[in-house]
């Protein structure tokens, strides 16, 4: 289809998450460089926020396939267990600390925390950090969260023994900023917001998944780039969305450049 007409390799715009397609703007950059010297320094929590469709999985990805060998992780999507001892559990699989057949067995949560502690005591010994990832925060239920600010308690005299990495919707910051969790958000030392694109990093973005692609130009001229701004609201999934769209209406329309009249017609059919 579309891909042999724009002389396309594959498809720019889809959706599944790709390190090819990773777009690192100055901005991202500097994101990168805050959560890095984050992770180098120790921080105990760090909190990243964002709209959904804003990019955090695809940066996530990026993020932990540069991170240093020496920096043991575990990566929590599900936030949503019914008892500490299922988060300690799987905290503990996660790190090679217990298999996944012993987690049948029942162990009290003393001897769970001592067993965390031990790895964590080993891994600082041996100048490595442990990473505890949780995406999807704001759908943890209060007690888990109130566990990860008991759990961010395991330290040295100078050290974090565990950092603790919080990603999630808009909506955990306005959680984390009522009353019984004020002790938890204090203990934030890095805050990192995630905002929409701007025109330009939309443009930018637009044409090099196109170059990643195999395009030797970028087809989208300015008024249907500005066009899919507006009404993308700078989300890169909703950027993907029309803009591959609009490549499917532009090559049923025999058009080598994709204007603004191509993208409306494609924003019509994905709002239907």
């Amino acid at each position: 289809m579309y891909k042999e007409f724009y002389q396309l390799k594959e498809n720019p715009f889809k959706l599944s998450p790709s390190l090819k397609y990773f777009f690192i703007s100055p901005r991202i950059q500097r994101i990168l460089n805050v959560l890095n010297y984050g992770i180098d320094t120790r921080t105990g929590f760090i909190l990243i926020s964002g709209e959904v469709g804003i990019g955090k999985t695809s940066f996530l990805r990026y993020f932990l396939s540069n991170l240093d060998n020496n920096v043991e992780r575990a990566y929590l999507y599900n936030p949503t267990f019914s008892n500490i001892e299922d988060l300690l559990k799987f905290l503990l699989v996660d790190l090679n600390v217990l298999k996944e057949n012993e987690t049948e067995k029942i162990f009290s949560k003393v001897t769970l925390l001592n067993y965390l502690h031990e790895f964590l005591l080993k891994k600082y010994e041996e100048n490595k950090k442990v990473l505890f990832i949780i995406d999807d925060a704001q759908a943890a239920p209060d007690f888990i969260l109130e566990e990860l600010r008991l759990l961010s308690n395991f330290e040295t005299n100078e050290d974090k023994l565990l950092q603790i990495l919080l990603i999630g919707q808009p909506e955990l910051e306005k959680k984390l900023k009522q009353k019984n969790f004020r002790q938890l958000n204090q203990r934030i030392g890095i805050k990192i917001r995630f905002s929409p694109f701007s025109l330009d990093e939309t443009s930018s973005y637009i044409h090099f998944r196109l170059l990643k692609a195999g395009a030797q130009i970028n087809f989208f001229d300015k008024k249907a780039i500005k066009y899919i701004h507006k009404v993308s609201g700078g989300l890169p999934r909703l950027i993907n969305l029309i803009a591959e769209r609009a490549l499917i209406v532009g090559y049923l329309h025999s058009k080598s450049t994709i204007s603004k009249k191509e993208v409306k017609l494609a924003y019509k059919e994905i709002k239907e």
